[in-house]
């Protein structure tokens, strides 16, 4: 899906306005915050009422009303006790309201007590029926009054990904720029949370960018939507919901087939096949091999594939010694606001991928090249349990609660000349599948099909030299060599990468380093 052009420049304009003039602002503060507190609380809620009626007891108005639905944060609320929710419009106590409205009488509450639980107990259990959730409910005769922005944020607070939280603002911004006339109304929420998810996707390739909160997408809509509405007081007098076709196929990654893979990367299909199904399988994979076997080459190539013909996408991140959680996860980066120092919580390289692939529907491939360079457990974080648990969701320790898209997949690669797979941490390795790269001689020898260099007395000595390494972990690789100039190039290849490698595994056995000096192994290779 992608958004038409006139929508996608107003949305463009009226955020950056938003994030410059709302999120660090004392009020954008708390308005940040109050999203995970608030989930959090709620979930608490459901679980203490949960089990109140699994134990028979009678779930009523003295667990029911206050922690369930929503109250807004007037003087009153907070010493009721009650959920305090940042996008409620229930001011005073529901039961008060409802009846002086004259939707419920006294004697309807046993019922409609009943009625919200089994709604919203149900949604959770099975977000697939929620259509005939709300169906059923609207028909209930004392439903009046329950609509979108009473009964949502319970349903956003249990099951995030599914529902979306929906408010009169909210639902004025989806209308706004779907061309849509959805209504409060409850039977209209499956359409407009449909509606609403596809929205936020497209918005979600404008939203993540640095200095951004570090929120869940629909959080941050729902944050731009309070302020294009109740601060910004945006002039919505020229909107009008047109016949439009909103929606149309997003530009897909070219194809690139398995036999095309294979005949790159010149391995057997097979083997290919096998890698795939792991990475798919485990999630997670890390190429290894000694320096120049085609690690990140073959990674891209592998990444190029899986997103091929979709929607996907593919980055990759390099690793560093000093490259730190803050770097990858998430973490305070002070900046300054209209002459104020602030300290937002901002995403690092994974939270934004990770974003990005959840407005994406197929597979999105993160390579981590160098990936053994870094402090892995120290960079991973929760990672470490998430790359296990990929089904779960869990809190971050600067806040949030995180889950790893089940399109994303990671492919890393790890250099065995700087450190052994044997050394890397245990329960990283129990989360990673591995895949070993040796130097493929025939790869190099297809490679020069089209050269007239003399290939095969280069493979004989190369086969000489990486015998007297005697460690596959630091033999020499072909991708040196993969250059169609190699025989203008070669000499300065081996002078100034293949030697100095050698004199340094071979520090204190120089004499080795003689026999495969340039001067002499030119002769053999008969140029």
């Amino acid at each position: 899906m992608i958004m038409l052009a006139d929508n996608q420049s107003e949305f463009v304009r009226l955020f950056q306005e938003f994030i410059i003039s709302y999120p660090y602002t004392a009020s954008g503060i708390s308005h940040t915050n109050s999203y995970t507190q608030q989930r959090q609380q709620r979930r608490r809620n459901f679980e203490a009422i949960a089990a109140a009626a699994d134990s028979g007891e009678n779930v009523t108005e003295s667990l029911l009303l206050p922690l369930l639905l929503p109250y807004d944060n007037n003087t009153k609320n907070p010493q009721r006790g009650v959920w305090i929710h940042i996008a409620s419009s229930v001011a005073k106590d529901i039961k008060e309201l409802f009846e002086e409205a004259k939707w419920a009488k006294p004697e309807d509450w046993p019922q409609i007590y009943l009625a919200i639980w089994n709604f919203v107990r149900g949604c959770n259990d099975n977000p697939e029926q929620l259509s005939a959730a709300c169906k059923e409910f609207s028909q209930m005769p004392y439903s009046k009054g329950f609509q979108t922005e009473i009964l949502t944020p319970v349903l956003n607070s249990l099951r995030p990904d599914e529902f979306l939280l929906l408010n009169n603002k909210s639902l004025r911004v989806i209308n706004y720029f779907a061309n849509t006339d959805y209504k409060p109304r409850l039977t209209d929420y499956p359409a407009v949370n449909s509606t609403g998810h596809k929205l936020i996707k497209e918005f979600a390739k404008v939203m993540r960018q640095p200095g951004v909160p570090a929120l869940r997408d629909d959080d941050l809509f729902d944050m731009f939507s309070h302020w294009m509405v109740a601060v910004k007081k945006h002039d919505f007098s020229n909107y009008n919901v047109q016949n439009t076709t909103y929606w149309r196929k997003e530009i897909k990654s070219p194809e690139y087939t398995l036999s095309q893979l294979t005949e790159e990367i010149g391995l057997n299909e097979t083997i290919i096949e096998r890698w795939i199904h792991t990475i798919d399988r485990k999630g997670q994979a890390i190429l290894y091999g000694s320096p120049g076997t085609g690690k990140t080459y073959i990674a891209e190539k592998l990444a190029q594939h899986l997103i091929g013909g979709g929607d996907g996408l593919s980055e990759l991140v390099q690793f560093h010694p000093a490259y730190s959680y803050e770097d990858f996860i998430q973490g305070i980066r002070p900046q300054s606001q209209n002459g104020i120092l602030a300290y937002p919580l901002v995403p690092g390289r994974f939270l934004e991928f990770c974003k990005k692939a959840e407005s994406r529907e197929h597979t999105c491939v993160l390579i981590i090249d160098e990936i053994n360079r870094a402090n892995l457990a120290q960079v991973f974080g929760e990672l470490m349990y998430l790359l296990e648990y990929r089904d779960k969701e869990i809190p971050l320790a600067g806040g949030n609660r995180f889950r790893i898209p089940k399109n994303v997949r990671i492919i890393g690669t790890l250099n065995t000349a700087d450190r052994s797979i044997a050394n890397i941490d245990h329960a990283l390795r129990r989360r990673f599948a591995f895949i070993e790269l040796r130097t493929n001689y025939e790869v190099l020898r297809r490679y020069h099909r089209k050269t007239d260099f003399p290939v095969e007395e280069l493979i004989k000595i190369l086969q000489q030299l990486n015998q007297a390494i005697a460690d596959k972990n630091y033999e020499i690789g072909i991708s040196f060599f993969l250059t169609d100039n190699l025989r203008e190039d070669i000499e300065d290849i081996w002078r100034m990468e293949i030697e100095p490698y050698l004199e340094e595994y071979f520090f204190n056995q120089l004499e080795k380093v003689k026999e495969f000096r340039w001067d002499k192994i030119q002769g053999q290779l008969k140029l």
